[in-house]
């Protein structure tokens, strides 16, 4: 046996007689004339092969074939009113989910208050932001477990698509060393300092190392970190001075330090990945060009 051939139009007219009680009022709803609508149930009668109505002192009644039918249909139509809202609420950014794999430098403070002004935006929306080390984010973003990431990589990593942000260097002290009067901090400056430091792998640390050797300066001690909060802290104790980039100066707050740009720059970066085999969903362009401005009211940009 051949399958109905259902029109849209008939579908409807059905579903407003049966809900309306008349031809006269679905026609109204349908803005249409009367007789259109009788067309359009004969037609569907026709197609599914047995009677939707009779009639019975001159009005129209549902058989229990209609009332069986007419379930299935109210049925459809929610799925197919949800299927509308859900594509206005995709077109208007406020479904969907954002997973976001930052290496600590972002993912501990600087993402949480980029999604502090995001969120409220997209009520809706289900994020996740995770930290891992810059290589497990290069991964991430590969195999597609995340929208966005943000990693120190090599400029000729070439699995992901990269924008690359410079940053800046800035010297942390105590608001009463006897550097804090400087308008900026030399490397030279450096010498018989105490330095608040990162782990010898870390680039920053590595870099920093370089300059001070190629000119010959030693700092009289060296405080070894894995953090730049616990820098922060070390140097408002007055311990030192720590180099930090300004996304974790800003970040971690001053607590009564003074920061002072570096003369040199040390070269750090990070990069914000995509994957090469995926287009951005408007949501995840939505929050780039949220990360995008709060970096610009820093000063720093790509």
């Amino acid at each position: 046996m051949r399958a109905p051939q259902l029109r849209d139009r008939q579908i409807l007219a059905f579903k407003w007689v049966m809900e309306c009680g008349t031809v006269t009022a679905a026609a109204q709803r349908m803005q249409t004339a009367q007789p259109g609508v009788t067309r359009l149930l004969k037609q569907l009668e026709h197609d599914l092969g047995f009677a939707l109505f009779e009639r019975v002192r001159g009005r129209l009644t549902p058989t229990p074939e209609a009332r069986l039918f007419h379930r299935e249909v109210v049925s459809v139509w929610r799925g197919i009113d949800h299927l509308r809202d859900t594509a206005r609420r995709i077109r208007e950014r406020e479904v969907g989910g954002l997973r976001i794999s930052a290496m600590p430098l972002l993912g501990m403070t600087f993402l949480p208050d980029v999604l502090a002004g995001f969120v409220p935006e997209h009520p809706d929306v289900d994020i996740e932001l995770t930290t891992f080390r810059s290589e497990q984010v290069v991964e991430e973003v590969m195999t597609q477990r995340c929208d966005l990431g943000f990693a120190i990589v090599a400029e000729h990593e070439e699995r992901v698509d990269q924008v690359r942000y410079r940053l800046p260097s800035l010297c942390a002290m105590a608001a009463d060393h006897a550097l804090a009067g400087r308008e900026r901090i030399a490397i030279e400056d450096l010498h018989e300092q105490t330095l608040i430091c990162f782990e010898r792998h870390d680039p920053l640390r590595m870099e920093l190392d370089r300059r001070l050797e190629s000119i010959g300066a030693r700092p009289r001690q060296r405080i070894e970190v894995s953090l730049a909060l616990q820098a922060t802290r070390l140097v408002s104790h007055g311990l030192g001075l720590a180099i930090l980039d300004p996304i974790s100066a800003v970040s971690l707050g001053e607590n009564g330090l003074v920061l002072k740009p570096l003369t040199c720059d040390l070269g750090e970066d990070f990069s914000l990945l995509t994957s090469r085999d995926q287009p951005l969903s408007q949501l995840a362009q939505s929050f780039r060009a949220v990360f995008q401005r709060r970096l610009e009211r820093l000063g720093l940009g790509a």
